[in-house]
């Protein structure tokens, strides 16, 4: 299951990650459940316990105002507009949907947020102070993901 979700910021500034996909493969599901899981045990313990937070370079992070040309940003909005929403700020793409490689923004430090219920991306784009955050994943998505 391919998955894009508008990206959030700090400041009003993403750096030209207006986006990220992710592509939620069973293996990374499972991955996401077990920490889920996991968090769930923890949290138990300590009450406090409020997200947590793993290396990891899942997402891809981009913005169709990175491309080239006009036409292909055009293009490129045109195809997210016309994407199935999942929750807010979360859709699905289709089998074969790829962002072109000029679209793309260098990034650093990726993390996969993990809460009780849902995981999250996070990461700093490259030259940049501070961090982008995609939508919550919420936990009935990833468990679809993982059943396919």
């Amino acid at each position: 299951m391919k998955l894009i979700s508008c990206v959030s910021s700090g400041s009003d500034n993403t750096f030209g990650c207006e986006y990220a996909s992710v592509e939620l493969t069973p293996a990374l599901a499972r991955l996401a459940l077990n920490r889920m899981r996991m968090f769930k045990e923890l949290k138990i313990t300590d009450p406090e316990l409020d997200e947590m937070y793993f290396w990891d370079y899942h997402a891809e992070y981009f913005s169709p105002w990175n491309a080239e040309s006009d036409d292909q940003a055009d293009s490129m909005v045109e195809r997210l507009g016309a994407l199935p929403a999942v929750a807010t700020d979360l859709m699905e793409a289709p089998t074969g949907f790829s962002v072109p490689e000029s679209f793309l923004r260098r990034v650093e430090c990726c993390q996969m947020i993990v809460a009780e219920n849902s995981i999250a991306f996070v990461a700093v784009p490259k030259h940049a102070s501070h961090y982008v955050r995609t939508a919550e994943i919420s936990s009935q998505v990833v468990e679809a993901a993982a059943a396919t």
